[in-house]
Order: structure tokens, then C-alpha cells, then sequence
């Protein structure tokens, strides 16, 4: 593996410079993409049991997410800062049964200008919120245009995580693709939905290993890690968090 480095990101152009070139090739870097696919759609459908209506995908890629879960809800939307981004996700969803129901747009996570207030029954953002560069006004725009009682699922890498916090900086490995890239810890991602409006309805550790970012003899020890951390408990020892809040009625 090529030791990662952190890119420089000095403002929102060379953010989206970053994306529409990685969307070019874009792959799962961080192990099997079909297994890991599904392992993220079972967490996304078990905090969306029940729920149907429009669903609204923050930084959707290459449209992975939104193409698998088109047959559940009646309107898909996908925004995206990148137009590359945007333009993969059309082919992808071009040949999926249910692409009437898909929306793809360019429109920062930050602005979510072409979402009217009060408009989303859920809403999802898995992987992405670590790249933005404003994720408090992220979070608000979340709350603005979420139904009232309507879902927001937040899948992203915990900031606790041992990977990050003692394993790579003992070996020398950059854990940042950007310069401008966050990882919160669980307190941390509680606090940023509180703030925004939202009620968190509960939390968890998923299994997440940056398998794509760092030395192979690494991935094993981590993989141990984390099944001690599902049976025990222990956070540092789990790479990602998910949260679900609502919308307040």
C-alpha cells in the first residue's frame, strides 16, 4: 500500500477539485465493495424501519446508497458538492429499475438550496461529513429541511478510534485524505445535532476499518480489535459511529 497523504484544502474550489477527480476511478478502497455495501444498507435500513416518503442522501457519491434503497421510498434524492461525483451516480442509477424515483443534484451539503424547508422524511449521510468543511451549518441545513419527526442517520468515522488516536501516529501514517478532515469523537457528534435543533434517538459503534489507508499487517490487528470491541464495549476499538435524531415535532 502507498502511504496516504493529506491533500491541502485551502477553500470549498479545491475541495470540489479533490472529489471530481476521485470520481473519475471512484472504488471502495477499505476492503470487499459489495460486502461492505451491504453491511452499511442493513444499518441505514434498521434505523429506517418504517419510514418511507422522500429520503435525502448528503454527499451521495456515486449514488451506491440511494440506487439500493430506491425500492423502499417514493422519492430519492442525491446532492453532492462535486459535478464528477454527480455525473458517476447518473450512471450509476441508469440502469436501476426505480431511476424515475432518483434525483441527483449538485448542491453543497452547507446550502442544500435546491431542498425546500420542512420537505425530507429522512436523511442520510454516510462517510461524507468528515470532509465538509462547515459541518455545524451541514447539521443546521439537516434540520431545516427534514419533515416535522422526520430521521436523520449519520454514519461516520469515530474520532476515538484507536487507528487514529495511537496506532498511526506510533507508526508515522497520515489518517487525513484533506487537510480540512474531521473525525468527532461520539460526545462531539452528539453535541454538533443538539446544537443544530435535532433529538438524538440513540447511538452505536459500526464496524469501520480505512483497510485503503494504511499497512495490511495493520488491517489484522485492527479486525481482532474490533470484534474485542463489540463484545466488550469498547469504543476506541470500534472506527465508526452512527447516530439517528430527529426532527423535533
Amino acid at each position: 500500500m502507498a502511504s496516504l497523504k493529506t491533500r491541502t484544502i485551502r477553500d470549498s474550489s479545491e475541495l470540489v477539485a479533490f472529489f471530481n477527480g476521485l470520481a473519475v476511478a471512484y472504488a471502495e478502497a477499505h476492503g470487499d465493495a459489495a460486502r461492505l455495501l451491504q453491511y452499511r444498507l442493513e444499518l441505514i435500513r434498521r434505523c429506517c424501519e418504517g419510514r418511507s416518503g422522500v429520503l435525502l442522501e448528503i454527499g451521495c457519491g456515486t449514488a451506491d446508497h440511494l440506487a439500493k434503497l430506491a425500492s423502499v421510498f417514493s422519492q430519492l434524492i442525491g446532492v453532492d458538492i462535486a459535478s464528477g461525483m454527480v455525473d458517476a451516480a447518473w450512471r450509476r442509477v441508469h440502469t436501476s429499475p426505480y431511476r424515475d424515483r432518483i434525483e441527483l443534484r449538485v448542491d453543497p451539503a452547507e446550502e442544500l438550496r435546491t431542498i425546500d424547508d420542512a420537505s425530507v422524511d429522512v436523511a442520510i449521510c454516510v462517510g461524507a461529513l468528515e470532509h465538509m468543511l462547515d459541518r455545524d451549518q451541514v447539521v443546521r441545513q439537516v434540520s431545516r429541511v427534514l419533515k416535522s419527526g422526520g430521521l436523520f442517520v449519520l454514519l461516520t468515522p469515530n474520532g476515538q478510534y484507536c487507528w487514529y488516536t495511537l496506532l498511526a501516529p506510533l507508526l508515522g501514517c497520515s489518517i487525513h485524505h484533506l487537510s480540512t478532515d474531521r473525525f468527532l469523537d461520539r460526545r462531539e457528534a452528539i453535541n454538533l445535532l443538539q446544537f443544530a435543533g435535532l433529538q438524538l434517538i440513540g447511538w452505536d459503534f459500526w464496524t469501520f476499518i480505512p483497510k485503503g489507508d494504511m499497512p495490511r499487517w495493520t488491517c489484522v490487528i485492527l479486525e481482532v480489535l474490533d470484534r474485542v470491541g463489540r463484545i466488550c464495549r469498547l469504543g476506541a476499538c470500534r472506527g465508526g459511529l452512527i447516530l439517528t435524531a430527529t426532527r423535533g415535532v
